[in-house]
């Protein structure tokens, strides 16, 4: 199926796309107006009335042809697994919220901020280098207290 996935439609293209009849008749009004809770505006009733009868089965021949060849087709589908964004993607930009998976942190294997043994550079630039390694461990200190020790001794 991958490779004719263009021409899988083929056979339904004799049939032409038509667009939704939106004229208002008297059997339209009286059924927008039987079937409803809360009165809706009679536009919103119409539209969703209009598009439900043109988009339905029964009655659009080239949404029925093209199903028919989807459902015959099924067996050779590829199925691949849901790939949902993650809500830590979506960031606050110029007063609107905005999709922006590039300026996320957690996309990364590591996101947390940890120290090296030594300078470098990181993802996020010049790493700092920990205090640990500008200290001076005590060997020089104990040199000069066993010199003094010494002249004591002595």
């Amino acid at each position: 199926m991958a490779k004719d996935n263009k021409n899988m439609y083929a056979i339904c293209d004799h049939i032409k796309r038509t667009k939704p009849d939106v004229q208002v008749t008297e059997e339209i009004a009286k059924e927008i107006g039987s079937n409803f809770r809360t009165l809706p505006a009679f536009e919103k009733g119409l539209f969703d009335y209009v598009y439900k009868r043109h988009y339905s089965l029964e009655s659009n021949e080239l949404l029925k042809c093209r199903w028919l060849l989807y459902k015959k087709n099924i067996e050779e589908r590829v199925f691949a697994p849901f790939q949902f964004p993650c809500i830590r993607d979506l960031h606050f930009y110029n007063g609107c919220i905005r999709f922006l998976p590039s300026e996320s942190i957690y996309r990364y294997p590591e996101h947390r901020m940890k120290l090296k043994p030594g300078p470098g550079v990181d993802l996020c630039g010049q790493m700092p280098i920990p205090q640990e390694l500008l200290m001076k461990r005590g060997t020089v200190k104990k040199d000069v207290v066993g010199k003094k020790n010494k002249k004591k001794l002595k």
